[in-house]
């Protein structure tokens, strides 16, 4: 299979965590990555109209400023490219529509966001416990994300928190009721340095909670999950960016009451950014036959959930609707 030529919009910002995956994914011959850091105008859109002119590419993907995902992958989808965009989430709701409008307009629609939390080694194993049905139907989560403040250059709700919240609903599903509350931000950009609390409900009655903090000396990334018959922790997260702690998954199960001897996994490395971009370029290839994951869909139940929680709290939802008027 000859390589994958691919453009890599904003690639001076592209993450870590997806930097090394693309290099692995370019030391196995599998793609070939062109840096392209144009913005998100009809200047910037002329060479990718040009590589798209002579076929000299065969996909996208968008590292940039956040705030240009909107137009980056809008002017792809229009022109049936498949697009990846390494971050979690949109910008904003009205951002995530107006991209799924686009998604649904496309002759061949392939659009990834990059939700690779889920992807890494310990979420991967605990997902396959928790579909075997041994530890019987999933009644709590409860999940912190937290890093010191010097450490963020981006922002913690829309990126680290993002990546969580989107982990605890591929185990519980979309949150149907939601509490929350936020401190006041204590640096200049909005969502960067705040605590956000939260309670949180689905359909089928799972109760959650969630702390993000951007004020914790510790890195702390744990997700704790609470099951009729046992239970497991997703503690640590292999990261580039942040020092989590080694991933581990602890788990137990109960019979008849009584908890089984608890064990300890731990894993070495960090392949959730690169199983994504694999997952990826499997559907460049086939689309049909490759499953679809992190979809728009994923994306908007994520975007969706912090919102809410942010809509929640009564003091920062006024200045929420004011921004929005």
């Amino acid at each position: 299979m000859s390589k994958l030529r691919i453009a890599v919009i904003g690639a001076n910002q592209l993450d870590p965590d997806h930097h090394l995956a693309l290099n692995h994914l370019s030391d196995q011959g599998r793609v070939a990555a062109y840096a392209l850091d144009s913005p998100s105008s009809e200047l910037g859109f002329e060479p990718l109209r040009d590589a798209m002119h002579t076929e000299a590419l065969d996909a996208v993907i968008l590292a940039g400023h956040r705030g240009d995902i909107r137009e980056w992958s809008r002017f792809a989808l229009q022109n049936d490219w498949p697009v990846y965009v390494t971050h979690p989430v949109a910008p904003t709701i009205e951002d995530m529509i107006e991209i799924r409008r686009a998604e649904q307009s496309a002759d061949q629609p392939l659009l990834q966001f990059g939700s690779f939390a889920r992807h890494h080694e310990s979420a991967i194993a605990a997902r396959t416990k928790a579909d075997s049905g041994a530890y019987g139907h999933l009644l709590t989560l409860r999940a912190v994300c937290g890093v010191d403040l010097q450490e963020t250059e981006g922002s913690l709700i829309y990126d680290l928190g993002a990546q969580m919240v989107d982990l605890m609903q591929a185990f519980a599903g979309p949150f149907q009721d939601i509490s929350g509350v936020c401190d006041r931000d204590r640096g200049p950009t909005s969502g960067l340095t705040s605590n956000l609390l939260a309670t949180l409900r689905t359909h089928d009655d799972v109760l959650a909670s969630v702390h993000l903090s951007a004020t914790q000396w510790r890195p702390t990334f744990r997700l704790e999950l609470g099951f009729e018959h046992g239970y497991m922790w997703l503690e640590g997260l292999n990261h580039q960016s942040h020092n989590f702690g080694q991933e581990a998954l602890v788990y137990a199960r109960t019979d008849d009451g009584d908890a089984s001897h608890e064990t300890v996994d731990r894993y070495e490395h960090s392949h959730g950014a690169k199983t994504a971009l694999e997952g990826f370029l499997a559907r460049i290839g086939d689309r049909a036959a490759a499953p679809a994951i992190g979809t728009s869909q994923d994306a908007f139940d994520t975007l969706n959930t912090l919102q809410r929680i942010l809509a929640a709290d009564q003091t920062l939802a006024p200045q929420l609707e004011r921004h929005a008027s």
